[in-house]
């Protein structure tokens, strides 16, 4: 027995030298996680380890990682717990956002609101631009969102904007483009087949002779255009930034259509050897929004109209042919010419005086 452990080990002691490479080698990687990254909530500035409720912040990096065209869609499906539900009926309607659930079944849901310090409300949201936008924060927890009382119910979101810097004058341009289209449309009789079925099932119908898929025809691929030009500079006494911002989003059914235009200008100023600040800034925008009158009985329509019609006006009357036989069916392209404008103008100005 003593011969054999000995043999066993003399094999041992020459595999390591012959192949020292047999051992395993496991080397472990340090992972660093940030505690003290500087948040300010409300009336408080922290690090994040010594916040006490659920807070989580989204920084520029984190938006960039896929294409950004609103500023929801800067936290959409990063932070646990926020829910947001987009709007289906088109590109004009904002979204609806969730932090909490639904906590009150007749008063508001949405969360409040914070931008640079001044309150406001998902439709404040319209008056940034997404490239303006340096971090959100949000407050989902009733220890940090206590201090905003009945605002802050629903939960806080709070905005960081981007402000001037002490460098040399710099110019950034921002444009992206976008094409949107249908996935997927209900498959219409044609105007022969529909003919071929109505004869086939001995039923009177009307034929005007064409042949048209109203559901193609009110469709079409939507563009979106996104322009963002922002100037700004400053020194160790002054700084200021301004930014421009234009998208212009045309959905895919036809005049469905959303223009927004944004303004937005900061400028920090001190004094007395930096014991007087003076901070100024603005935001602002112009939203034109073009909504399908609608929706609902517009693709009931299209789904149900005789696809003989023509897709045009007629030219006699200059008027869109109709079924005077069927009250709550419209020829659906009708429907689209039907004017349901909104402008909704915003502008914000505020200023803070520091002196020490």
């Amino acid at each position: 027995m003593k011969k054999h452990a000995c043999l066993i080990f003399m094999i041992m002691g020459l595999l390591s030298l012959v192949s020292p490479s047999i051992h395993s080698q496991i080397n472990l990687e340090d992972t660093v996680i940030r505690l003290d990254d500087i948040m300010v909530i409300g009336y408080a500035t922290g690090s994040r380890a010594t916040i006490s409720g659920a807070v989580d912040k989204i920084t520029e990096p984190d938006m960039n990682k896929s294409p950004v065209l609103t500023p929801l869609d800067a936290i959409r499906e990063r932070i646990a717990g926020v829910i947001i539900t987009p709007a289906n009926n088109g590109p004009a309607v904002l979204s609806s956002v969730r932090i909490r659930g639904t906590t009150s079944l007749t008063g508001g849901n949405d969360p409040l609101i914070i931008v640079d310090g001044v309150f406001g409300n998902i439709n404040t949201l319209n008056s940034i631009f997404p490239a303006d936008i340096e971090s959100f924060t949000i407050l989902k927890d009733a220890s940090e969102t206590a201090q905003y009382g009945s605002r802050g119910a629903s939960g806080v979101i709070e905005i960081a904007t981007k402000k001037g810097t002490n460098q040399p004058l710099t110019v950034t341009y921002y444009r992206s483009m976008g094409i949107e289209h249908v996935a997927h449309n209900l498959n219409m009789l044609s105007g022969n087949e529909y003919r071929l079925l109505a004869r086939k099932q001995g039923v009177e119908f009307i034929d005007l002779g064409n042949n048209t898929n109203f559901i193609r025809e009110m469709t079409h691929p939507g563009l979106v255009h996104n322009h963002h030009l922002a100037v700004g500079s400053g020194t160790s006494n002054s700084n200021y930034r301004v930014s421009l911002g234009w998208t212009d989003r045309e959905g895919v059914v036809r005049n469905n259509h959303s223009r927004n235009f944004t303004l937005k200008a900061d400028i920090r100023q001190t004094a007395l050897e930096g014991r007087l600040a003076v901070d100024f800034g603005l935001f602002g925008s112009l939203l034109k929004n073009n909504y399908l009158f609608d929706f609902q009985k517009t693709f009931y329509s299209a789904a149900a109209f005789n696809p003989t019609f023509s897709k045009h006006r007629n030219k006699e009357t200059g008027a869109w042919d109709q079924l005077s036989y069927a009250s709550q069916i419209a020829n659906p392209l009708a429907w689209l010419t039907v004017d349901d404008d909104e402008d909704n103008a915003h502008i914000n100005v505020h200023g803070k005086i520091n002196f020490s």
